[in-house]
């Protein structure tokens, strides 16, 4: 993946309707633009463009005769509003949406339907950098109170499954995080150093724990083996200074800590 590669494709978008209504939700964008343009040229109704492109026409006379889409037509058109779709590292819609992915693997969720986002707010509360990326994002958002004895967490008011499936197509995992096998963004993989950095920095503020008399910083993670090495080896390559993962510990030394500056 290189810098200037679309991060967000339309057809990596569209699939995560796939199943809904549309067993192949790309094809109905694509049938659903022929028609409309179609029946726009030639100033016709739904049954004569049915006829010209041998497609159904009940299903013509909804988004024709009616003005009526579907749903994953009016979610490319919200995502390419704000900016996600087609994005790429160097723009500031990406650096609000990098820093959300990090915050669903460190402290979020996306409902497994609907794909509405979550997430946690840290010990910062309304300060927290989830706060910022939202705004970056664009998006409007709610704080809600503490539920559970599981803290407080911030949630998009608009258009929150539209995110929720933009982050998923970055990489986010959907659905309870402790039932799968994560493996962190490929998008990280050949990622500029700002890129990469900014997930770590948003990881560690969510995650990571001071020891009383230690340099050192700790993140417990209840995960597979492949990602928490994954983790360790991303933290150390962006903290140039030795990370170790143990058993279920990643203990960042007290040089990463240093180098990685204050992040708590």
């Amino acid at each position: 993946m290189t810098d200037g590669e679309p991060l967000v494709t339309e057809q990596d978008f569209a699939a995560t309707y796939d199943g809904g209504a549309y067993s192949d939700a790309y094809e109905a964008v694509k049938q659903y633009r022929r028609a409309t343009s179609y029946a726009f040229r030639n100033d016709v109704k739904s049954g004569a463009t049915a006829s010209a492109l041998d497609l159904p026409r009940g299903r013509l006379r909804t988004w024709i005769d009616d003005g009526g889409s579907p749903d994953v037509v009016r979610g490319l058109e919200t995502a390419r509003e704000y900016g996600w779709l087609e994005v790429t590292y160097d723009e500031s819609e990406f650096t609000g949406l990098n820093t959300l992915v990090a915050n669903v693997f460190s402290g979020g969720s996306i409902a497994d339907q609907h794909y509405q986002p979550a997430f946690a707010l840290n010990h910062l509360g309304e300060e927290s950098h989830v706060i910022d990326a939202l705004e970056v994002a664009g998006v409007d958002y709610e704080i809600v109170d503490e539920r559970d004895g599981r803290g407080d967490e911030v949630r998009p008011t608009t258009d929150g499954s539209v995110l929720g499936r933009v982050l998923a197509v970055l990489g986010a995992p959907v659905g309870p995080k402790v039932d799968q096998r994560l493996e962190l963004p490929t998008y990280l993989e050949n990622a500029p150093a700002d890129t990469r950095e900014t997930f770590v920095y948003s990881y560690l503020e969510n995650r990571a724990v001071e020891r009383d008399g230690k340099a050192t910083l700790t993140i417990r993670e209840d995960r597979n083996r492949s990602y928490l090495e994954e983790l360790t080896d991303l933290i150390e390559s962006v903290a140039d200074a030795p990370v170790r993962l143990g058993d279920r510990d990643i203990v960042i030394s007290a040089e990463a800590s240093r180098n990685l500056g204050t992040v708590r």
